[in-house]
């Protein structure tokens, strides 16, 4: 299921569909898994070391992720706590999955978790974040 958001979320970076700069990803919701997923192709420019792509873009699309997971469970919540940990390199042009779901929920506080996996589903960097719902 495609995840469609109102106006307010059209200039975001990541989502956004009016941001000229922006990503554009669009997010889906798999029942099955009770996550949120997206896909993206990184391009030249997001790259630090030569052909490999920066964290930060990577670090943001594993925190956009866990936050559609929220936003799915009806909760608008904001990043607290935010720890990333990367395994293996991503490169420029190459097809990454991201998968992000919320693992607890306890009040205002919910505990998510994150993945961004290759064509062949290895595991290149995982995340793990703090919400609160605001």
């Amino acid at each position: 299921m495609t995840i469609e958001y109102d106006e307010s979320y059209q200039d975001c970076f990541v989502c956004g569909k009016e941001n000229q700069a922006g990503m554009k990803l669009d997010f889906h919701y798999d029942a099955d898994q009770d996550e949120m997923s997206t896909r993206y192709v990184f391009m030249r420019y997001m790259q630090g070391y030569s052909g490999v792509v920066h964290g930060g873009f990577i670090s943001m699309i594993l925190d956009e992720v866990m936050a559609k997971a929220c936003i799915h469970r009806g909760a608008i919540a904001v990043t607290v706590q935010f720890e990333v940990r990367f395994r293996k390199p991503v490169h420029v042009q190459e097809e990454m999955s991201f998968y992000g779901k919320v693992a607890e929920q306890r009040g205002k506080k919910i505990r998510t978790e994150s993945r961004c996996v290759d064509v062949e589903n290895q595991i290149r960097a995982t995340a793990s974040a703090l919400f609160l719902k605001v």
